[in-house]
């Protein structure tokens, strides 16, 4: 397959084209509500690569093209912001955290946080996460039917907390936490879904509820906190790196603490729950990609526990993360809005207008991929890489703004497969019909409950 860096399909129109006027915005709304990823899907197919479109009364701009994601993430970034309806749904969790936090606030929480995510640092944590998992099996038992969504849910839960604070919680603290985390990310989901949003101040029970979840995690972190503040002691955890980092302005205060740990916890569990609870799913339904995964771990590790060394020697596990996320990015859509009035491709988008970027998308573009929707971890073992453009493979973002957990993720997955599929492999229960459940993040709708074998 010859792949190169096409032109943009509507760069030569005077007018954007897409689904606008009073009737195609209620259309939209709807049919963003039902299913946006299969909405954006639809319409990069229909309209090409740069799209404007009316959703409920305001106009709203979608890219799909490397050229123009490149300019917006990466060229011009100092230009977009995370847009205000992000800002305003994410606050009530995260504060001004790094996740939505802009310009000097979040150019030197960046500074303070990138040490802690040193290579370095981050193999350092790689015998915690496989003996988080060697733990998690231990209750696993043969023929027994599993949701194994909410199995690797509890367990990223258990590393990011044990990575973040250096030790481990309590069944009851962490069922808390878990149950405190799913319940912010339902409401940021819903709220993400409406177009006239109720303030988190009117006690409805939704905020309620939510209001309660967040002081769980609050409390959390505080304690830990604490902790550290009296002790001064570097325990090995990010917790202890983000507080006794310093520039030029001092520390973190403890509520820019709060911030990012809160953030931490929410963002750097889930993604990584999705992205396997996917890779058990299309395991199960491609055979032949499962044998050849268990070939080359009983070739490399040959029953004993991976450790970060042997990364390097299984590259068709990381294939599989990598198509997986191909297939289902965790984060499926992002959004940008311009600071002041910006030209992409020729056309005027004014100050403050949302643009959307799908890397649900662009992922499952033809011109970039052969047979886009198929699952081939083996297309990542060429050159591939080299041959699509830029941006044409996104899963963690893309410029300053890149996830700055990236590497401990594609660690985490890495390690957390070789360690279950060298014990277990797992059946889809019959007759269920697994689809995403686009969230916050990306999820199998309805839960993924499938057979646990042993190998």
């Amino acid at each position: 397959m010859t792949i190169s860096s096409s032109s943009l399909t509507t760069s030569t129109r005077a007018t954007l084209p897409g689904p606008c006027g009073v009737r195609a915005a209620w259309q939209n709304l709807r049919a963003f509500r039902a299913d946006l990823p299969g909405f954006l899907l639809k319409l990069a197919r229909e309209y090409g690569d740069f799209v404007q479109f009316d959703f409920g009364p305001f106009r709203t701009y979608f890219i799909n093209h490397p050229d123009l994601l490149h300019q917006v993430l990466v060229g011009d970034a100092s230009h977009y912001y995370k847009t205000r309806i992000t800002k305003a749904v994410l606050r009530p969790l995260l504060g001004e955290g790094l996740l939505i936090s802009d310009g000097e606030l979040w150019r030197r929480q960046r500074r303070l946080l990138q040490p802690a995510f040193h290579a370095a640092r981050i193999a350092a944590y790689a015998d915690t996460m496989v003996q988080c998992t060697l733990e998690a099996m231990q209750s696993w038992h043969p023929g027994e039917q599993r949701r194994v969504d909410h199995d690797m849910m509890t367990l990223t839960l258990e590393i990011v907390i044990r990575t973040l604070f250096g030790e481990a919680l309590s069944p009851e603290e962490r069922d808390a936490v878990g149950h405190a985390v799913d319940v912010g990310q339902k409401h940021v989901g819903e709220m993400f879904k409406t177009l006239f949003r109720i303030p988190t101040w009117v006690p409805t029970p939704a905020n309620r509820e939510l209001k309660q979840a967040v002081q769980v995690i609050d409390a959390l972190i505080a304690r830990f906190v604490a902790r550290y503040r009296q002790s001064g002691e570097d325990r090995g955890d990010l917790l202890s790196m983000m507080l006794a980092a310093v520039d030029e302005t001092g520390q973190m205060t403890d509520a820019q603490a709060r911030d990012e740990a809160f953030t931490l916890i929410v963002a750097g569990h889930e993604t990584t729950a999705n992205t396997l609870s996917w890779a058990w799913y299309l395991l199960a339904t491609h055979p032949h990609v499962e044998a050849r995964l268990h070939d080359e771990l009983q070739r490399v590790l040959n029953g004993r526990p991976p450790t970060v060394d042997d990364l390097p020697n299984l590259p068709y596990t990381e294939v599989i993360v990598k198509e997986t996320l191909r297939l289902y990015p965790a984060a499926y859509v992002t959004a940008r809005e311009p600071i002041t009035d910006v030209t992409l491709a020729g056309h005027r988008i004014p100050k403050g207008r949302t643009i959307l970027i799908a890397p649900y998308t662009v992922h499952r573009d033809p011109r970039w991929y052969e047979q886009p929707e198929a699952f081939m971890p083996e297309r990542w073992l060429g050159d591939l890489e080299k041959r699509i453009p830029r941006l044409a493979y996104l899963p963690f973002g893309a410029g300053p703004r890149i996830c700055i957990g990236n590497a401990f993720a594609m660690m985490e997955a890495r390690l957390i497969l070789a360690t279950v599929a060298q014990r277990f492999r797992f059946v889809l229960s019959a007759g269920q019909r697994v689809e995403p459940d686009p969230m916050v993040t990306l999820r199998p709708r309805g839960g993924l409950t499938m057979q646990v074998l042993a190998r």
